[in-house]
């Protein structure tokens, strides 16, 4: 397969907003179907879904294969997590429920080299799929593998102003269902107090100079996140996409069937 790197996801956000789907179905067919299409990203997801390095091992060479940004979110701000991701060739790693200043320089540093971080040295898988040797590899993986840092609840939002000051962040990306939920208000993303918390992030992260991120599933969601300035859309999981186009094609199904 002909390499097409991509530029790294912060020059694609500074000429606008990015948008990719978050790949949930452990398929190697499924990640050749969403780079079909122009996302700018496939965010591989392995915290909620059951993806294994072999998934994100086969789904990284078929998007820079098409020059689609590979990114993944990890289960948790642990280097077990971390490291072998980044030794697959991705693009940009997802952090989820960063809640403090802690947090976020553990993830920011695991995403680094030393003497700027903490990553541990083999990068010579990460080094072939970029298409490099694994010397340019790791002079350029510090500043092109982007770290998306993820608030989804309220001690998130308090802490903010200290995450915002680190540096060596990317993206804030607002996970708006568990922020809700830290709140008591599961699902309620027009609550005026979640809305207040989800505009926070964003705020801070554009006066910090850097990105703000948030999932948006329908088209209307996705236009309204854009119009209000957020810069990554994470779109519809693979799996709500599949799920509503079985649905409609059955309604077509069902439509042509005889009465009774």
């Amino acid at each position: 397969m002909t390499l097409q790197m991509p530029p790294p996801l912060t020059e694609q956000m500074a000429r606008g907003p990015v948008l990719g789907p978050i790949n949930l179905m452990p398929s190697a067919l499924v990640v050749e179907h969403l780079c079909a299409v122009p996302f700018d990203f496939i965010w591989v997801d392995m915290e909620h879904g059951p993806q294994t390095i072999d998934d994100l091992a086969n789904a990284v060479p078929i998007c820079l294969g098409r020059g689609v940004t590979p990114i993944v979110r990890v289960p948790a701000v642990e280097d077990w997590a971390v490291k072998w991701v980044l030794d697959q060739g991705v693009r940009g790693v997802v952090f989820p429920f960063v809640n403090s200043v802690e947090d976020a320089r553990h993830a920011i540093s695991a995403c680094r080299y030393p003497l700027a971080g903490h990553r541990g040295y083999f990068p010579n898988v990460a080094a072939t799929r970029w298409g490099t040797d694994p010397g340019d590899y790791v002079a350029r993986a510090d500043a092109e593998i982007a770290v998306i840092l993820q608030i989804e609840a309220d001690v998130g939002v308090q802490a903010l102003d200290q995450i915002a000051a680190l540096e060596g962040w990317d993206v804030l990306f607002v996970g708006p269902f568990d922020l809700s939920s830290s709140y008591g208000k599961l699902g309620q993303v027009t609550d005026p107090q979640v809305a207040d918390a989800i505009d926070r992030v964003r705020e801070v992260a554009h006066g910090a100079g850097r990105y703000a991120g948030i999932l948006a599933v329908t088209p209307e969601e996705i236009r309204r996140r854009i119009d209000e300035g957020f810069d990554f859309i994470a779109v519809n999981p693979d799996v709500g996409i599949v799920s509503e186009a079985i649905g409609r094609y059955w309604e077509g199904i069902a439509a042509a069937l005889p009465a009774g």
